[in-house]
């Protein structure tokens, strides 16, 4: 009798830890969708690029074009990298890469972005750089911002340009037309919207997976002792 007391005693307490596994695996699988779903959600946040170069098209002044790229913070919307190119041969073209007083106000970034001399003919120069930044989220192209023109919030902040030299008509140079258009050259990053709506429709499907589950786990459970 009680060799069969013993035998009962070992078989419920197996019964239990076998009920126990049962519970824990049952909750891992429902868990596993509802976190693959957050993180879905979350991508849309952090899928933007954090840098954007942009090319300078179209970008004159009374004295010469001016070509080249800016690398601007597609968070902050200020600029972080620059090579730009002042074609005024008289001046000796001018390079400026050199960055600063970056800031982003009323809907538009400024920098002063300058070069030392790289030749006989100038010491130098910067180009004060106005643009709005309305299409920085959705990668668009972004206007220069020209004297007595709306940019921003703001209705007259003009871009300059000039260069530092002792003969000749060195500037400031108003800029009258441009843009600063996206480069081409990397592989557009899934719009937010998308990864939104993605990130959704693994929610309802975790969802629907979880229901399954559990009206199929009703009849996963072992007989009791009893049965």
């Amino acid at each position: 009798m009680r060799a069969a007391r013993k035998r009962l005693a070992a078989s419920a307490t197996g019964h239990a830890i076998t009920q126990g596994q049962i519970s824990v695996n049952r909750t891992i699988v429902r868990a596993v969708p509802f976190l693959a779903c957050a993180l879905a959600l979350a991508l849309p946040f952090v899928a933007r690029a954090n840098s954007i170069t942009y090319n300078l098209t179209g970008v004159t002044s009374p004295a010469g074009t001016l070509t080249g790229t800016v690398t601007i913070d597609s968070i902050t919307d200020i600029v972080t990298a620059a090579d730009i190119t002042f074609n005024y041969a008289a001046v000796g073209d001018p390079v400026f890469t050199n960055i600063g007083s970056p800031n982003a106000y009323n809907g538009l970034g400024q920098d002063y972005i300058s070069g030392p001399s790289d030749s006989p003919l100038n010491f130098g120069g910067q180009i004060a750089l106005y643009y709005d930044t309305a299409n920085i989220a959705s990668g668009g192209d972004l206007s220069i911002c020209i004297a007595n023109g709306q940019c921003g919030t703001e209705p007259n902040e003009p871009s300059l340009v000039e260069a530092y030299v002792n003969t000749g008509n060195g500037g400031p140079f108003d800029i009258t037309a441009g843009s600063l258009d996206p480069s081409t050259g990397g592989a557009a990053a899934p719009e937010p919207p998308s990864l939104f709506l993605l990130g959704t429709g693994l929610c309802a499907t975790a969802g629907i997976l979880a229901a399954a589950h559990g009206k199929s786990g009703k009849s996963d459970a072992p007989p009791t002792s009893g049965s």
